[in-house]
C-alpha cells in the first residue's frame, strides 16, 4: 500500500514535470513520459506480487488456525466422552458402596446399634472433653474419638475402648491438682503466645505457676480450643488463694478457687467494676463529692489535732496556773494578772471579753466541716436528677429496648446518691467530734473564769 501512494506521488511529479518540459521540448517530454509510465508499471507489478504474497500467507494461517480449531474440538469430545465415562463409573460405584453398605447394616447387626451408641454418646462427651483444662493436660482424645465417630467402616474393641476411657480420664482429672504445661494465649511479650507452665484444680480452674494469671478454655470458628489469659482478672483475694495453693505442702490443707463453669465466672468477677470504675460512674458531680469529702475529711483531721494539743496545753495550764500567750486559759490567767486590782464588775467582764476573744479561735472552720457534710447530700440528689434526665433522655431516643444503653444515666443517678451518703456521714460524725472537742475547751475556759472571779470575791470578803 506504501508502494502504491509512492508510486502515486512519483507520477504526479512526473507529470508536472512534463508539463514543465512540454513548454520548452517537445521532443525531450515524450521520453520522459515513457519512463514514467515505465515506472508506473513496474511498481504496479511488484505491488501485485506483494498482494499475493499476503493472500497466500493468510490463507495458510486460515488453514492452520482451522487446524487446531478441530483438534480442540476433538479434545473436548474426547474429554466429554472421559467425563461421561467416570460419571457412569461413580453411579456405578456409588450403587455398589451403597450394596455394600447395606451388607455391613445387616451383618453387622447389634454392633451396628451399638456404634450407632457410641456416636451418639461421643457427640455428647467431646465438646465437654475439649472445654476441659485436662484436655491440655492429656492430649489426643477429642481427635482419637472423632476419628471413629466420624468413620463410616465398623471400629475395633480398641478403638471403641477409647470413649470409657476417655470419660475415665476425666473423671479421675476432676479429683487432680497438678501441673502441666501448655500455649497460652495473652501471657507472652505483648500479649503474644507462649508455653508457660499451670496449674489446674481438677478440670475446672487454671492459672500460671506464679499465680499471675488465671486462665481460661476459649473456641476458634473452625471449633477447635485454646488457653488464653483472662483480659481482667480476678479480684486478689482468688490470686491470694491460688498462690497459697502453689506453695502448698503434698499434705497441707489449703483454700483454692474453683470455678465449675470452666472460667464463666471468673470473667464475670473480672468484668465487675471496681472502685475506680465506680468513681468514673459518678460522673463530674461524684468527682465533685469525693473532693468535698476529701476536703472537709483534711480540716476536720486537722481540727481534731489542734484541738486535742490545745485542751491538753489548757488542763497542763489550769494546774500550774501560769500566765502567757501558749493557749487560751495562758491567755486567760494574763488578763486576769493585769486587771487583778480592779474591782468584781470590771473584772468579770474583762474575762468575759476574753472568753468571747478565744471562742472564734476555739470554733475556727467547724461550720465549714458542718456546711460541706449538709452540701454532698445535696449534691448527690443534684446528681440523681441529671442521671434520670440521661436516662429518659436515651428511653427517648433509642426506645427501652436494650438496657445497657439507659445503663450510664442509671449509673449515675446512683453512684452521685451514694457518693452524697458517703461523703455526708463521715463528715457528720468528724464535725460532731470536733464540736465536743470544742465545747471540752470551751468549758474549762469558763471553769477557770469562774473560779477565778470566785477566788476574788473570797479575798474581797476576806479584806472587808
Amino acid at each position: 500500500m506504501l508502494n502504491f501512494k509512492s508510486s502515486l506521488k512519483a507520477l504526479g511529479a512526473a507529470s508536472l514535470l512534463g508539463l514543465s518540459a512540454m513548454t520548452f521540448a517537445a521532443p525531450a517530454s515524450a521520453q520522459s513520459l515513457a519512463d514514467v509510465l515505465k515506472r508506473i508499471q513496474a511498481d504496479s507489478n511488484e505491488m501485485t506480487a506483494e498482494n499475493q504474497q499476503r493472500l497466500k500467507e493468510f490463507q495458510q494461517d486460515k488453514n492452520a488456525q482451522e487446524a487446531k480449531m478441530a483438534e480442540a474440538r476433538g479434545a473436548l469430545n474426547s474429554a466429554e466422552a472421559r467425563g461421561r465415562a467416570l460419571g457412569a463409573e461413580f453411579d456405578a460405584n456409588e450403587a455398589t458402596l451403597g450394596d455394600l453398605e447395606a451388607q455391613v447394616t445387616e451383618q453387622a447387626g447389634d454392633f451396628q446399634e451399638l456404634l450407632g451408641q457410641f456416636r451418639s454418646a461421643a457427640g455428647e462427651t467431646m465438646p465437654e472433653i475439649a472445654n476441659s483444662f485436662a484436655n491440655f493436660d492429656y492430649q489426643g482424645r477429642v481427635e482419637g474419638i472423632a476419628e471413629i465417630a466420624e468413620a463410616r467402616t465398623l471400629p475395633n474393641r480398641a478403638q471403641l475402648e477409647r470413649l470409657p476411657k476417655a470419660i475415665l480420664q476425666e473423671m479421675i482429672a476432676q479429683s487432680e491438682v497438678k501441673t502441666f504445661t501448655s500455649t497460652v494465649d495473652g501471657v507472652g511479650p505483648d500479649a503474644s503466645n507462649a508455653d508457660v507452665e499451670l496449674m489446674r484444680v481438677g478440670v475446672f480452674t487454671a492459672a500460671t505457676t506464679d499465680g499471675a494469671k488465671f486462665v481460661e478454655v476459649k473456641k476458634k470458628d473452625n471449633g477447635d480450643t485454646y488457653l488464653q489469659a483472662f483480659k481482667t482478672q480476678p479480684a486478689g483475694s482468688y490470686a491470694g488463694a491460688m498462690k497459697s495453693l502453689i506453695n502448698a505442702g503434698p499434705d497441707q490443707l489449703v483454700r483454692a478457687p474453683v470455678d465449675p463453669s470452666k472460667g464463666n465466672l471468673f470473667g464475670i468477677l473480672g468484668d465487675l467494676p471496681v472502685l475506680s470504675d465506680r468513681i468514673k460512674q459518678g460522673g463530674p458531680v461524684g468527682a465533685v463529692i469525693m473532693f468535698l469529702l476529701a476536703i472537709g475529711l483534711l480540716i476536720g483531721i486537722y481540727k481534731m489535732f489542734t484541738l486535742f494539743t490545745m485542751g491538753g496545753s489548757m488542763r497542763k495550764t489550769a494546774k500550774t496556773r501560769q500566765a502567757g500567750d501558749g493557749n487560751p486559759l495562758a491567755r486567760l490567767f494574763e488578763t486576769y494578772e493585769q486587771n487583778r486590782g480592779s474591782d468584781i464588775e470590771t473584772l468579770e467582764l474583762k474575762l468575759d471579753e476574753q472568753i468571747l476573744r478565744e471562742s472564734p479561735r476555739i470554733e475556727r472552720f467547724n461550720d465549714i466541716v458542718k456546711v460541706l457534710s449538709a452540701v454532698s447530700p445535696l449534691l448527690g440528689l443534684l446528681g440523681t436528677v441529671i442521671g434520670m434526665i440521661i436516662t429518659f433522655t436515651s428511653i427517648t431516643i433509642y426506645g427501652a429496648g436494650d438496657p445497657k444503653l439507659m445503663a450510664g444515666g442509671i449509673s449515675v443517678a446512683l453512684m452521685t446518691t451514694v457518693f452524697g451518703l458517703v461523703s455526708a456521714i463521715p463528715l457528720l460524725l468528724v464535725h460532731a467530734i470536733i464540736a465536743s472537742m470544742a465545747r471540752g475547751n470551751q468549758q474549762i475556759l469558763d471553769e477557770q473564769a469562774a473560779g477565778l472571779i470566785a477566788e476574788k470575791a473570797e479575798s474581797l470578803r476576806g479584806a472587808a
